[in-house]
């Protein structure tokens, strides 16, 4: 019998194949960690304290007297992840998710478009950032079970993101925290929240979050345009009463 030779699978098409994409992101293991060469504003220090870092600011609070769960629920469920059909980066994280054995993309979590009249509270928070445009605001839910990977936001579900207009993201948070609630914005660990605190950050800043609580985890995940006010009103900080 003739020698044969065993051989493994390739780990990529040829430079050339007509199925081949070819991009520099492939020559790194995620789409996050393209990123990280392109990102000029974080340091990447695992070691660095970020405590006051000034892109993570969570010195801006709101209160409210209602009972925000009747506008929390019924929660209906939207998809979390937007996924075009001739994205770059949706391929690369999904081939990044094959390889690390996570199957589908619910483990994200799930959100709701917020909608004024089912969410007047959060409508009021909303308009008082004074935002310039193309406000994207969502109630997020994190099941018990819910992760999201350390990475880097693009903002790909905005209309201006992928650096099409600079943008701003924060989250308020509408529960208060429960013990196995992990939220990491770049080295710093942000834990033992109140209903009302809140986290806005630079999207340069690397995040990751967990939840491995007993609880679902809800909040306000609010993306725009700022204003010269927005900015300012996020750097002041301060307790906000919204009622």
């Amino acid at each position: 019998m003739a020698d044969k030779k065993f051989v493994n699978t390739i780990a990529k098409l040829p430079k050339g194949h007509e199925l081949a994409v070819e991009h520099e992101c492939f020559d790194h293991p995620s789409w996050s960690d393209y990123l990280e060469t392109k990102n000029t504003s974080y340091h990447f220090d695992k070691w660095r304290d970020d405590s006051d870092n000034p892109d993570i600011q969570t010195n801006l609070s709101f209160r409210w007297k209602t009972d925000i769960t009747k506008e929390i629920f019924p929660f209906v469920r939207e998809v979390s992840r937007n996924i075009k059909d001739n994205d770059l980066a949706v391929l690369h994280h999904a081939v990044w998710l094959h390889k690390m054995e996570v199957r589908g993309w619910d483990h994200v979590g799930y959100k709701e478009t917020v909608k004024p009249d089912k969410h007047p509270t959060l409508t009021k928070i909303i308009d008082w950032f004074d935002w310039e445009g193309e406000v994207q605001p969502y109630v997020m839910e994190k099941n018990v079970g819910n992760f999201e990977p350390y990475h880097l936001d693009t903002m790909d579900g905005h209309p201006s993101g992928y650096g099409i207009k600079k943008l701003r993201r924060l989250i308020i948070h509408l529960q208060d925290w429960e013990p196995g609630q992990f939220i990491l914005w770049g080295n710093r660990n942000i834990q033992q929240w109140k209903a009302g605190d809140s986290i806005n950050y630079d999207p340069s800043i690397p995040h990751g979050t967990a939840n491995a609580s007993k609880y679902r985890r809800y909040s306000l995940r609010i993306t725009g345009v700022p204003s010269k006010s927005t900015l300012e009103k996020m750097k002041k900080g301060g307790v906000i009463n919204i009622d």
